[in-house]
């Protein structure tokens, strides 16, 4: 009943604490997630996976439907506009954009979760590339007469900047539906009922005082 009570009261006892037979590591990383994500109850951990899912996967198809009717085949001179970085023409920079996106925004949601500096610190240098990538079209357009219209350059840059954005929110999305579905195999493996953040301390802790 001690052990019980002690559960509940100690500030520093997580919504999982107690679990017998899991790996503090696995604990953890789990605690982190909660935390983060905020599921309310089991059926919102399930609802929540499944959202993020499917918006994550809408959001990368609508880019890459973007990518296909405004940039491969919208009639741009691809000679024209080369990016001074690694010398990479629109349609490259384009694709440079999304994967720096996607890679970026999995690294960050990783290094958040796990608590690595690398992975945030390899994210942080592809978001300022990306950036840069998104950005030189229109701000060499102003500087350098032999590069791009005016108008040209904006209107590259608005359509590198949709596919940054859209990208990086769908890769988020993709990433914490991993997370949510993680957690969901964690909790089932240790046959633990995910009924809310309270509702789950005061249940174990019930739990532990009934073997006592």
């Amino acid at each position: 009943m001690t052990e019980g009570v002690a559960m509940e009261e100690s500030p520093a006892e997580g919504v999982l604490s107690g679990i017998p037979n899991a790996n503090s590591a696995d604990l953890e990383f789990a605690e982190r997630i909660i935390e983060r994500l905020k599921p309310r109850n089991q059926q919102d951990l399930y609802n929540k996976a499944a959202r993020q899912s499917k918006l994550g996967g809408m959001l990368i198809t609508l880019m890459v439907v973007i990518w296909w009717l405004f940039i491969g085949v919208d009639g741009d001179n691809m000679t024209e506009g080369v990016s001074v970085f690694f010398n990479l023409d629109f349609g490259e920079v384009a694709l440079a954009v999304m994967g720096l996106s996607l890679v970026s925004a999995i690294l960050t949601e990783f290094s958040r979760d796990v608590g690595k500096i690398l992975p945030s610190s390899a994210a942080g240098g592809m978001l300022i590339l990306a950036g840069l990538y998104v950005a030189e079209p229109l701000v060499a357009s102003m500087f350098l007469t032999d590069f791009l219209t005016f108008e040209e350059g904006m209107w590259r840059s608005v359509r590198l900047g949709i596919l940054w954005g859209g990208m990086s929110v769908g890769s988020n999305q993709l990433v914490n539906a991993l997370l949510l579905n993680w957690l969901i195999k964690f909790l089932d493996s240790n046959g633990i009922d995910f009924t809310g953040r309270g509702d789950s301390v005061h249940e174990m802790s019930s739990t532990s005082a009934s073997q006592d």
